[in-house]
């Protein structure tokens, strides 16, 4: 018995389109599954997830514990819960832009209140390694004398972080000075910070401080910015 060749090419795009219909179907559930921290989370993470103030706060917090399947240090869960925002501007902090260029990628910033929060760092990477944060804090104990030195810059108190960008903006250097600032921006790491962020200009007016009132010079300032860096990674 022959089968006319027009069913067998209707049967054949119908297996066609039931096979891609399938793969869609499939290859969707996987996609929604991947991005959703709550298909096989565990219900504490999710909590504490929910409770973290920013989505850079949050996104940094999914990566620790691999999609909320594993448990995350506490220190860290603290840090993440700070104000984690890329903007320069620290008077504007319930509301921020997403993305100020450099290799900052943190989302917009939108909080209720700034109160009991600290303003934090991770908002170029993720602190995974409580290492090498710990040995910065170390070393930054010797800087203790200086007034107002933020001794944990992933924890800045918002005022003092207020009076440094205040007096960078308002301190110029002679020629001298600025011939050790000039060397300064040189030989550290990533200079002020890794990006134009509140940080950045803090440390900029900290090293004014440290080039002006205190005498460093270019390799002291360079140490200090790189121990007071809070770029996470």
């Amino acid at each position: 018995m022959e089968i006319p060749i027009r069913y067998l090419l209707a049967g054949g795009l119908s297996a066609v389109a039931i096979i891609s219909l399938v793969f869609f179907i499939g290859y969707h559930t996987s996609a929604v599954s991947e991005n959703s921290p709550t298909q096989t989370s565990d219900s504490k993470l999710l909590e504490i997830y929910n409770s973290i103030p920013t989505q850079t706060g949050k996104n940094i917090f999914l990566a620790q514990s691999d999609k909320l399947t594993k448990p995350v240090d506490p220190e860290l869960v603290d840090l993440d819960s700070q104000i984690i925002s890329c903007s320069p501007n620290v008077d504007g902090l319930l509301t921020s832009s997403p993305n100020i260029g450099g290799s900052c990628t943190g989302p917009s910033v939108s909080l209720s209140s700034t109160s009991g929060k600290y303003l934090g760092g991770q908002c170029c990477g993720v602190l995974k390694n409580t290492t090498e944060y710990h040995e910065h804090l170390e070393k930054l104990r010797q800087y203790s004398d200086i007034p107002d030195i933020p001794l944990n810059p992933y924890k800045t108190p918002v005022d003092i972080a207020k009076k440094w960008i205040d007096y960078d903006s308002k301190t110029t250097l002679n020629t001298s000075e600025q011939a050790v600032y000039d060397q300064v921006m040189k030989i550290s790491t990533e200079g002020p910070c890794c990006c134009k962020c509140w940080h950045y200009y803090v440390n900029e007016g900290i090293a004014k401080k440290l080039v002006h009132d205190y005498g460093y010079n270019a390799k002291q300032v360079a140490h200090f910015w790189d121990v007071s860096d809070i770029c996470g990674i």
